[in-house]
């Protein structure tokens, strides 16, 4: 998608109109996945989607019960969440925003899990707070994060890896949690695989709970 000089500001708000209930369910997808694409270009963009007032209507198609509207609502929103309004939207008291998230990390879907790791990742990395939340949110947050690790799908666990990392650099009592789990045997499996992303961000995983003093040097067998 290319528009010349300035043109590009200008399709937002009339993309941000086919988010109405009013208009075809297509045009809701269609413009879910062009505004996607859009937040992914630059903050300037990100900015001027949220000044038209965008976000509440995304996060109501999170909730929709066509999954392909779905997913293209939880991609959008997780492009947006790069700006520092929407982290402050996932950051505030009494919301779900963070719930959803974690939840849809753990769906069947691969391509929703997919969105919805990738915004857990980059939201984790940039508010460490969130990664105390996580825990807080469902009681089903271990066996999400485990799940993404065992993934077949390297996206999906590069995404739990990252997410891992995260959250045990921002808090020794979540990493002992983690440490407690089968987490710690899947993370020293991963540790001693190809060279990749996934094998770095275990072997910092095992790294920060050695400097915790959670595990010792040669308790992740290498």
């Amino acid at each position: 998608m290319t528009f010349p000089g300035e043109r590009i500001y200008e399709v937002v708000r009339p993309l941000v109109s086919l988010l109405h209930l009013n208009c075809s369910g297509l045009q809701n997808f269609e413009a879910l996945m062009a505004l996607t694409n859009l937040a992914g270009i630059s903050e300037r963009l990100r900015q001027k989607i949220v000044k038209e007032k965008a976000v509440p209507m995304i996060e109501g198609y999170m909730f929709e019960e066509h999954e392909m509207i779905r997913r293209a609502a939880t991609e959008c929103m997780c492009n947006l969440a790069m700006s520092k309004e929407v982290q402050d939207l996932f950051e505030a008291e009494g919301n779900d925003r963070l719930k959803l998230l974690v939840l849809y990390s753990g769906e069947d879907d691969d391509l929703l899990r997919r969105a919805a790791a990738g915004g857990l990742a980059m939201l984790t990395s940039v508010r460490p707070s969130l990664c105390c939340r996580i825990p807080q949110v469902t009681t089903h947050w271990l066996e999400i994060l485990q799940a993404l690790l065992l993934s077949s799908n390297q996206e999906l666990q590069h995404r739990g890896a990252v997410v891992v990392l995260n959250m045990v650099e921002a808090s020794r009592e979540i990493a002992s949690t983690l440490m407690e789990s089968e987490v710690l045997e899947i993370l020293s499996v991963l540790a001693k695989g190809k060279e990749g992303p996934v094998t770095r961000a275990a072997v910092a995983c095992l790294g920060k709970a050695v400097e915790y003093g959670l595990i010792k040097p040669n308790q992740d067998g290498q």
